[in-house]
């Protein structure tokens, strides 16, 4: 088969717009009208779901400013400009940010043989900015490119946090790779850990013997982890399902998502499987925190910030140890 790339926005899916885009290797759905989500993404050769989708609860609209984890569907989201709610410079931040919940407007920016590139967009609720969005899937790639631009138009710098948020499926033969890295677990959320700070992948449970935090626990495991990586190496994170031999994964640059959030929730949050590979600005999750550490992001006013982030679809592998902004996976 020839290689190919196509648009469909023809779709809904539980009464959201949902807008297919395919091509030999991939299949990505995205939702504009629920926080530009990209809902599904299939990867072809393996015929696999990469994405995680609550088996409790489908897509839904999501009044501004609710609780979270109660409308956690699944899918990729991404939070801005804070994780946990918070009253922080006489403004409330709601629970993961103002975008997750809002509609994204959006269009066709182009379609050719070679590729399709959607374009997404919407203002801030309580911050004065604007945010947009170029997804870009091109014939014969096993990977997508999303160009972003994020503007400050208030009068005052800020401060903030923004994350990439993919859920992801997982198995007990799930792999976690990450590039050199600090590792600091978030209190509350390790009792298998002793909590310390560790050199990645290698930690300590509170009894002493070594964890590898590569290797996913099952399900019956009924714990959670968390934790920020720090001082990466490289702008890369992956999972790869070592049975089968596929994998995801993402590539950023490490100067601005200068670190990489895991949540893992093995059975112990709400019984979910499921992972969420988190490059980030800035940490930790409470941004008050952050802001008063010298861990958190500024966006100077009237300034903007441009960057581009690559997912990666791969296989034949059973570890990573690079994944390059053009897509190429070692």
């Amino acid at each position: 088969m020839y290689p190919y790339v196509h648009i469909d926005d023809n779709w809904q899916y539980h009464g959201f717009r949902a807008l297919v885009l395919e091509n030999n290797l991939l299949r990505l759905v995205l939702l504009p009208e629920l926080g530009g989500k990209l809902w599904s993404l299939v990867y072809k050769p393996v015929d696999r779901e990469i994405f995680w989708h609550n088996p409790r609860m489908a897509p839904r609209p999501a009044p501004y400013g609710s609780a979270y984890d109660d409308w956690f569907c699944g899918g990729w989201d991404e939070l801005f400009p804070n994780d946990a709610p918070t009253t922080f410079a006489g403004d409330t931040y709601p629970d993961h940010g103002e975008w997750w919940a809002m509609p994204f407007e959006w269009d066709i920016a182009a379609q050719t043989a070679d590729e399709v590139i959607v374009h997404c967009w919407r203002a801030g609720v309580v911050t004065n900015t604007t945010i947009e969005r170029w997804i870009t899937v091109r014939a014969g790639e096993p990977h997508f490119s999303i160009r972003y631009r994020l503007h400050n138009a208030g009068p005052q710098p800020l401060d903030f946090l923004w994350k990439l948020h993919p859920a992801l499926a997982i198995s007990p033969h799930s792999r976690i790779d990450l590039p050199a890295s600090t590792v600091l677990p978030e209190a509350g959320f390790n009792d298998r850990l002793d909590g310390q700070p560790f050199a990645w992948p290698t930690a300590r449970s509170p009894h002493g013997e070594t964890v590898d935090m590569r290797i996913v626990p099952g399900p019956e495991a009924a714990t959670c982890d968390f934790y920020y990586a720090i001082d990466l190496a490289a702008g890369w994170c992956a999972l790869t399902d070592t049975q089968v031999g596929y994998g995801f994964g993402l590539a950023f640059d490490p100067a601005l998502f200068r670190s990489v959030w895991v949540f893992g929730a093995y059975g112990g949050w709400r019984g979910h499987y499921v992972i969420i590979l988190e490059p980030c600005t800035a940490y930790p999750y409470q941004l008050e925190q952050a802001v008063a550490q010298g861990t958190a992001s500024r966006l100077a006013a009237g300034a903007s910030i441009e960057t581009t982030v690559t997912a990666v679809l791969y296989q034949g592998r059973m570890s990573v140890t690079e994944i390059t902004p053009d897509g190429k996976v070692r």
